[in-house]
């Protein structure tokens, strides 16, 4: 079915919803009738009220489709109540020139000598018979207006979300990219083979950023291992081996988080920490629960490097904090303290 004959589709439903329901409106207008006149004669009661239905639909139409998309949802609030009050004089006028000549004389003859003269109107019983339909289809329509008004908030809420969380993802990767890169230049020269395993070592991590990054979530063990990587690939440039210790703990499979949380923290100790101390200078720790993650990076504070930290400095920080408050929304805690010298880098994700 083309695109076409979809909209025909959709029109024609539409129209044989609103016949629906104003052939419901009529046979409960004509039930009540009955309830309340046990002798009523069904016919005339009938026409009577498929005559009078004219106006109560076309003040429905003229108020739910003009008045108010034109003027209330505007916030034209003046216009519309002046308009609404000359258009329901114009509807119980409309009702009364209808009843007066054409319903009482031919389907109550009997009842005319008791009607009056035409301005022998009670307006406020009128205007609440007409009305009261008017009302009633208007709540639908709005109902439906508001549904579709959530529906399409939504929508654009996870669109947002979605291309957020792209940018983030990308604002990530160049920056790890800039300093392994910096770490493989360095390796050229003074030593080939590291630099040709470094490499591939690259490869793997790109592979793992092409391939598995594009998604909300990996599986846990996959993470780890990227995070192993990473970290053998800063280790090349160390002169101590010891110097970064990893210890996890826990069943950790089975799992799955949003891919790349872990490296930024750990990323940031190999950047800003102090090297030439004892062994372990960076300490990581994971740990996986039954019912949560926690990792947490402790390493030496670099008190020079403290003191010239460039304005870019935090940027992978920043964005993890804001990619856990899309992803992870009242179920993490992230903190980063100062502590005897240390600093102390902590994540923890609830499932």
């Amino acid at each position: 079915m083309n695109i076409d004959n979809q909209k025909i589709s959709f029109k024609g439903s539409r129209i044989l919803s609103h016949i629906a329901f104003w052939i419901g409106y009529i046979i409960f207008a004509l039930l009540q009738n009955v309830f309340f006149e046990k002798e009523m004669e069904y016919i005339p009661a009938l026409s009577s009220l498929t005559l009078t239905a004219i106006v109560d639909i076309g003040a429905t139409y003229f108020t739910v489709y003009y008045l108010l998309p034109k003027f209330l949802f505007r916030r034209k609030y003046w216009q519309f109540g002046i308009i609404f009050l000359i258009s329901a004089a114009i509807a119980i006028i409309s009702q009364r020139v209808l009843m007066y000549f054409i319903s009482y004389p031919y389907f109550y003859p009997d009842y005319l000598h008791k009607v009056g003269s035409f301005w022998n109107i009670n307006p406020f019983y009128t205007f609440f018979n007409i009305y009261t339909v008017v009302g009633l289809f208007a709540s639908i329509k709005l109902l439906k207006y508001y549904y579709k008004n959530q529906q399409t908030k939504a929508e654009l809420e996870n669109k947002n979300k979605t291309s957020e969380l792209a940018l983030l993802r990308t604002q990530l990767n160049p920056h790890f990219l800039f300093n392994t890169l910096n770490n493989i230049d360095s390796l050229i020269i003074t030593n080939p083979n590291k630099a040709s395993d470094a490499i591939i070592k690259l490869s793997d991590i790109m592979r793992f950023m092409l391939y598995d990054t594009s998604t909300d979530a990996v599986p846990l063990d996959k993470e780890i291992n990227y995070l192993k990587s990473y970290i053998s690939l800063q280790q090349i440039r160390l002169k101590d081996p010891g110097f970064v210790q990893v210890d996890i703990k826990g069943n950790c499979g089975g799992k799955l988080i949003a891919p790349m949380l872990f490296i930024p923290f750990v990323e940031n100790a190999f950047k800003h920490g102090q090297k030439n101390v004892k062994s372990p200078g960076i300490l990581i720790k994971l740990e996986c629960l039954e019912d949560s993650v926690n990792f947490e990076v402790t390493n030496y504070i670099d008190s020079a490097n403290e003191m010239n930290k460039d304005r870019t400095t935090g940027i992978g920080l920043t964005n993890t904090r804001r990619r856990l408050e899309l992803l992870y929304p009242d179920k993490h805690q992230m903190s980063i303290e100062k502590k005897n010298g240390y600093y102390v880098s902590r994540l923890m994700i609830k499932y």
